[in-house]
C-alpha cells in the first residue's frame, strides 16, 4: 500500500458512516472495508471499466459500477456521505471543480464529503510524458497533464468554492520523505516487503498550519471533512 494511504485510509476510516454512501474512485479497498464493517450501503465507481472488473474479483458484493465524477449518473441528493480518496488532482482542466459541484447535487442536506488531495507550497502541474490514463490523458505543453498540487489560495478557489461547512481541514506533511522516495525507487522489488511499512508509516506525519510551510520540493496532504448545509434552497448558482 502506498505510504501516504496509511495516513489518508487510516484518517478516513475512524469517521462515522451510516445510510446511503457513494466512493468516487478511491482506493476500493475502503468501501469494501466499510461494507463488510455493515457501516452503511455503499456504491464505489471508476471512470476505468478495468478497475472495477478487477475489484469485482476482490469484492463480488460490493456495488462497483462506471461513471464519470464530472457528470455522474445519480439523482439530485442521493447520498449521506461521499468519499474521494486521492482524485480529484489528476482530473485534467477544471474538471476538478466539475467533480466537487456533482458530488455537492447527489449529496443530501446535511451529507458530507470526506476528501483528500494533494498539497504543495504553490500550486503547479505535474506532467509526465506518456498518457497514464489512455484515452482519458490530456495532453498539455508537451507533455501529459497527470495532477495538480494545491496550495491554500486554489483550496479555496477549486474546491471550496460551493457553500460547504468546513467540520476538518488538517493539512500533512511526512516526517521522512525518504520512506517513500525509497519505497517508489525500489519498486516493484519494494512490493514484496510493503507488509513493513504498517510499522514505519502510521507515525511518519506531522501537522502543519499552511503551505507555505512545506519546502520547494516537498509535498503534502490535505484532509478535506465538507457537509452540505440543511438550507431551503443550496443549489449552488452556476
Amino acid at each position: 500500500m502506498d505510504p501516504w494511504r496509511y495516513w489518508e485510509l487510516g484518517r478516513i476510516i475512524d469517521e462515522p458512516f451510516a445510510g446511503v454512501n457513494l466512493d468516487v474512485s478511491s482506493p476500493k479497498l475502503l468501501p469494501s472495508l466499510l461494507r463488510k464493517e455493515q457501516r452503511g450501503t455503499w456504491i464505489a465507481i471508476d471512470l476505468f471499466s478495468d478497475e472495477i472488473a478487477n475489484w469485482r474479483y476482490v469484492d463480488p458484493d460490493l456495488d462497483l459500477r462506471v461513471d464519470d465524477a464530472r457528470a455522474l449518473s445519480f439523482g439530485d441528493a442521493s447520498f449521506d456521505a461521499c468519499l474521494c480518496v486521492s482524485v480529484v488532482e489528476h482530473i485534467p482542466g477544471d474538471g476538478d471543480i466539475d467533480a466537487l459541484r456533482e458530488i455537492w447535487r447527489v449529496l443530501r442536506p446535511g451529507g458530507v464529503l470526506h476528501l483528500t488531495t494533494m498539497i504543495s507550497n504553490a500550486h503547479r502541474d505535474k506532467v509526465i510524458d506518456h498518457k497514464l490514463y489512455g484515452d482519458a490523458s490530456t495532453e498539455v505543453g508537451g507533455g501529459v497533464f497527470y495532477s495538480r498540487y494545491y496550495d491554500d489560495a486554489t483550496l479555496q478557489t477549486r474546491l471550496l468554492s460551493l457553500p460547504w461547512e468546513v467540520n476538518a481541514f488538517e493539512e500533512i506533511r511526512q516526517i521522512n520523505p525518504s520512506i517513500e522516495s525509497t519505497f517508489y525507487r525500489l519498486a516493484p522489488w519494494s512490493y514484496a516487503g510493503g507488509f513493513a511499512l504498517r510499522w514505519l508509516c502510521p507515525t511518519n506525519f506531522a501537522k502543519i498550519d499552511r503551505t507555505a510551510q512545506l519546502a520547494d520540493d516537498e509535498f503534502g496532504v490535505v484532509y478535506l471533512k465538507l457537509r452540505k448545509p440543511y438550507v431551503p434552497s443550496d443549489s449552488p448558482s452556476a
